[in-house]
């Protein structure tokens, strides 16, 4: 059968219908395990420490405060 509007041929009916066909689940994913937390080193606390101290040293301590004789 040939549709003039299209102009080629629909194709042959291959049987009677049978329903959509069967359709999955979406597989399931699991959130990836998180690593161990890790603690900070004691060269890490020292050196935190030692740029926490020279930051007051230096934008909060006035060098005229401290009398030296």
């Amino acid at each position: 059968m040939i549709d003039p509007k299209y102009g080629y041929a629909y194709p042959p009916p291959q049987g009677t219908y049978q329903g959509p066909p069967v359709v999955m689940a979406p597989p399931q994913y699991y959130a990836a395990p998180q690593p161990p937390r890790r603690e900070p080193s004691f060269l890490e606390g020292c050196l935190a420490a030692l740029c926490c101290c020279w930051l007051l040293d230096s934008c909060c301590c006035d060098p005229t405060i401290i009398c030296m004789d």
